[in-house]
């Protein structure tokens, strides 16, 4: 065995340690803070998992790949690119509610549900929407289309891994998904739509390879977001 084909082995299966090591403790967050141990306990929990996921990349970055950390700033066109998408979503995740979910969610139990997590005091509501909009829509693009996007072409094709790494995106958002809507159809829905918004930040990486473009249409998509949960939760 020659020795690129060793040392692409060595790199695949550095890749498959560190999606083993980065997907599940999304899903173990939310499934924690949801279902296993609604309060403080799950709370913690999922805190663990989202300083892990958000030191591990680094460390990954640094000790195991040994390369530096690198920020680049896109394009003019990547940039608009991230504001026409951006845009979309906040107009798509406003009419759906509008039209749809707001019949179709039993926004009684959501709040019962979201009281049992000690997070429907206003102060709080808006504080963890503001962090949410700002801060975490920047750490999920940092993790899914800079880390596992990276680790997937790795494994795949560029092609295959927009969509294999949305996939991985996604899981955690069915979690989170089904435990606050009782409704199939809502779950659904939401699965297929933050599947293909995975999918479409990740194609902005591939395309523009900077984290600026999925970043702006993803703030926009959890400002319009929060907004509809602000209303759903405070009236």
């Amino acid at each position: 065995m020659n020795s690129t084909s060793t040392n692409d082995r060595f790199s695949h299966n550095r890749s498959i340690l560190a999606l083993l090591f980065i997907v599940p403790p999304s899903s173990i967050g939310a499934i924690s803070s949801t279902v296993l141990a609604p309060g403080a306990i799950g709370q913690g929990i999922a805190l663990g998992c989202w300083i892990w996921m958000l030191v591990l990349p680094i460390g990954w970055q640094l000790f195991i790949d040994r390369q530096p950390l690198k920020l680049r700033c896109s394009s003019h066109d990547g940039l608009l690119v991230g504001i026409i998408l951006g845009a979309m979503m906040f107009g798509t995740i406003f009419a759906s509610y509008w039209l749809i979910g707001r019949y179709w969610l039993d926004i009684p139990d959501i709040r019962a549900r979201v009281s049992q997590m000690d997070m429907n005091v206003p102060l709080m509501v808006f504080g963890f929407g503001t962090f949410q909009t700002l801060i975490n829509s920047f750490i999920e693009e940092y993790v899914w289309r800079w880390f596992v996007y990276h680790h997937c072409q790795i494994l795949w094709s560029k092609a295959w891994a927009v969509w294999i790494s949305a996939g991985f995106f996604t899981l955690h958002h069915i979690i989170l998904l089904a435990a606050y809507c009782d409704d199939w159809r809502l779950v659904a829905i939401g699965s297929v739509a933050v599947f293909i918004a995975g999918g479409l930040w990740a194609r902005c990486m591939k395309i523009y390879k900077s984290l600026l473009p999925s970043y702006v249409s993803h703030l926009a998509a959890d400002l319009a977001l929060q907004i509809v949960s602000w209303q759903i939760l405070l009236g």
